[in-house]
């Protein structure tokens, strides 16, 4: 006899069904925002359930799963399925664990570990809007989430789908209103960029629009195509010129100077940085770098200190007399009068 249970979601009570099931009468989900754009791009609008397992088992991740139930001898955690009217079932969380199983077992004729699968079954009532806010709950809230770029898609169909407001993602997603804020400008800007360069092997570079949101100038140069850079930012991410959001964080400074720009659209960062390295030694150099935060400080030292200089503070004379011997030590061994 099964066993039925309740969750609460958006405050009202929702009965679900708890039992083993067999994998081959489980659909995995062709909206799971892990592949849905992938699905998109190379199947069209209904992809076949071989389809949407070979697009999963395509990640290495799931792979990783793989082993790892194959190891403990099954699925342990409750993947969550829903009854259509029909009377299929189709995986809304878990699709992973699914896809897994369902190797595990074309891989293991015989091994029956695999027939079946721990699931909890809600009905064909539970609608698209109850299902974005539960995936929301399990895979952004909780310490177990998606990549930053299916959490950002969730987020943004909560948003502009079902209608949700800023207060409610913070409140429910537990997440600052300003992180709310980037995410949902990212994926905008992650969107915009896909309708030029569609391939799905750009979703992994969500982190830099991330990060270009994230900086204040670089997002009204994006917003306001300032000087066409949204067409710029795209090919310098689609030619790999950017590839890491270390790169973006230090980007403003390259877009200072015509000659580091000029580099960076013809060969790449490191080669801009350079550029702007033999103009300012303190890019690239955590040496100078120093020197010139120190020399700033000095220029503007507070009195107070200069005070305690001069009533003759033992360990501030110490930490000035040591600063002048090593600035005459560099100076003598690179031959450079000061």
């Amino acid at each position: 006899m099964a066993i039925t249970d309740h969750i609460t979601l958006q405050g009202k009570q929702v009965p679900y069904e708890i039992a083993r099931v067999d994998i081959e009468d489980l659909k995995l989900d062709p909206k799971n925002p892990r592949i849905d754009y992938l699905l998109g791009y190379r199947f069209g609008d209904n992809p076949s359930q071989s389809e949407v397992l070979e697009a999963l088992w395509e990640k290495d991740q799931v792979k990783a799963l793989a082993e790892s139930i194959l190891a403990n001898g099954g699925v342990r955690e409750h993947v969550i399925v829903q009854r259509l009217a029909d009377g299929s079932m189709v995986v809304r969380e878990g699709n992973c664990r699914t896809a897994s199983s369902k190797k595990l077992k074309q891989q293991n004729p015989g091994d029956n570990r695999f027939d079946r699968i721990p699931a909890k079954i809600f009905e064909a009532n539970l609608s698209e809007d109850d299902v974005a806010v539960m995936m929301a709950s399990e895979h952004v809230a909780k310490k177990i989430s998606w990549d930053p770029y299916s959490q950002a898609k969730n987020i943004h169909e909560l948003h502009h789908i079902s209608g949700k407001t800023y207060d409610w993602l913070v409140s429910n997603l537990r997440l600052s209103r300003s992180k709310v804020s980037e995410f949902l400008a990212a994926y905008e800007a992650m969107t915009s960029f896909l309708q030029v360069h569609s391939d799905p092997k750009f979703i992994t570079r969500f982190s830099l629009f991330h990060e270009m949101v994230r900086k204040k100038g670089l997002k009204q140069r994006f917003d306001g195509d300032i000087d066409g850079f949204r067409a710029k930012f795209f090919e310098w991410i689609a030619n790999g010129r950017l590839h890491e959001p270390g790169h973006v964080r230090r980007l403003e400074a390259i877009l200072t100077d015509e000659d580091a720009e000029a580099a960076l659209n013809t060969t790449g960062f490191a080669e801009a940085e350079g550029v702007l390295a033999t103009k300012d030694p303190t890019i690239g150099s955590d040496l100078f770098a120093n020197i010139k935060r120190a020399t700033e400080a000095l220029k503007s030292a507070p009195m107070g200190e200069v005070r305690d200089l001069q009533a003759g503070d033992p360990q501030k004379t110490i930490l000035l007399r040591n600063l002048s011997r090593a600035l005459e030590d560099i100076a003598t061994m690179a031959g450079v009068k000061l």
